[in-house]
């Protein structure tokens, strides 16, 4: 670079930085970090561990106890202790459960579209992702972050600047193929590396982050993260197709009466056949409800 060249600022880093100066990030807290760490470490983890963990934070423990007591988990009698639950749900779903309970409460700002739509649309993707993964081989609790996860850059770029996004959402007109070049054209990058940037802040895994970072474009991920990048993105498509979009985009009506030349080249990546594809995703759909979530 010449003296004279002058390097760009990454602008998903420079948003990330003064939303974090306001106090405007979405909520890690304490407890699920340690959660992570915990679960992360490859210890042998004693069930009395996690539960001291999870009472430090009221709101995941309440958030747990009204888990275990839907038709997902229930045995008939009504759990009420926190480590009874932690019990009957397990060592895997009590961390992903946890991080669904907390995704739904983390946001401090409104955003100019409908929250419940988006909360709804991610939660629901989290659980395509995980059903999916159990099909096609990949890890199933970095697969529900990555749908759990996938669009949050929407709500960052959204309270960096309301008018901006009223401005992206008006460029888009609905349509989830135009999102991302809409939010390029109007804030200098799009929600898949604004998402992508502030997992990577959280320390989540590789996986997860690269995965989100390329949902919009899974074949343009390096080898090593394509699975995840073609995971997310069908995740995200198949919650479209159960008829919950995210607040923001849906899919277009000629995609919904005939399926887009991406969605069938992720389905090839897998070597998934579309009615397979359906039937896994309905699937998903009923044990979200059934866990309480959307």
């Amino acid at each position: 670079m010449s003296a004279t060249e002058v390097k760009k600022p990454n602008v998903s880093k420079v948003i990330i930085e003064r939303l974090q100066a306001l106090d405007d990030l979405p909520h890690f807290p304490d407890a699920l970090m340690k959660l992570e760490r915990l679960l992360a470490s490859g210890e042998d983890i004693h069930i009395n561990d996690l539960v001291k963990l999870i009472a430090q934070d009221p709101r995941l423990a309440a958030g747990l106890i009204g888990v275990v007591n839907t038709a997902k988990y229930s045995m008939g009698t009504k759990v009420t202790d926190l480590s009874e639950a932690v019990t009957r749900i397990g060592t895997q779903d009590v961390r992903l459960m946890a991080h669904a309970i907390n995704y739904k409460s983390t946001f401090k700002s409104k955003p100019p579209f409908s929250e419940k739509h988006f909360l709804r649309h991610a939660i629901l993707s989290a659980f395509v992702a995980q059903e999916l993964a159990k099909a096609l081989h990949v890890n199933t609790g970095e697969a529900f972050l990555c749908g759990l996860m996938h669009d949050i850059g929407i709500y960052l770029l959204a309270v960096e600047d309301r008018d901006k996004y009223l401005q992206v959402m008006k460029l888009t007109e609905y349509d989830i193929d135009r999102l991302a070049p809409s939010e390029v054209e109007v804030f200098g990058t799009h929600h898949a590396m604004m998402s992508a940037r502030l997992l990577q802040q959280w320390k989540f895994p590789q996986e997860v982050v690269m995965g989100v970072a390329n949902h919009h474009s899974p074949h343009k991920a390096t080898e090593p993260f394509q699975a995840h990048a073609y995971l997310t993105y069908l995740a995200e498509q198949a919650a479209f197709l159960l008829d919950v979009d995210n607040g923001v985009a849906d899919l277009s009506e000629a995609h919904r009466e005939e399926p887009s030349e991406s969605l069938l080249a992720a389905l090839e990546f897998f070597g998934l056949a579309y009615e397979n594809f359906d039937e896994i995703i309905r699937q998903a759909f009923d044990t979200a409800q059934d866990a309480g979530m959307i």
